[in-house]
């Protein structure tokens, strides 16, 4: 494998309960916010964005960032899913893991 940093990966999916059918406008500000958070690297697809930083504090920050954008915007309840992998044996990224998967390592 390919000598990487080490990093905290999380997945987040998070949209306003109550607010209607259509959530995009409150997904894109949340990723708009999480986006401003320094020494970050998103990778948004179609269900959820994942996140990978260098320590779990700021995969926090990240989300909380999320969530207050969606607030902001007047949602009353924010459902959240997240997942953390920091796997400290191991030098991994998400595009190492996908690399894995679909069989180019």
């Amino acid at each position: 494998m390919a000598k990487t940093k080490s990093k905290v990966i999380a997945d987040i999916t998070i949209f306003p309960v109550g607010t209607g059918s259509s959530v995009g406008d409150y997904v894109r500000s949340a990723f708009k916010a999480m986006g401003k958070v320094k020494h970050v690297r998103l990778i948004p697809n179609s269900m959820s964005t994942v996140i990978e930083a260098d320590n779990l504090e700021t995969v926090l920050l990240t989300v909380s960032k999320a969530h207050t954008a969606i607030t902001k915007m007047g949602a009353k309840r924010v459902y959240m899913i997240l997942k953390i992998d920091h796997r400290l044996d191991k030098q991994e990224n998400a595009k190492y893991k996908l690399d894995r998967i679909q069989g180019k390592i």
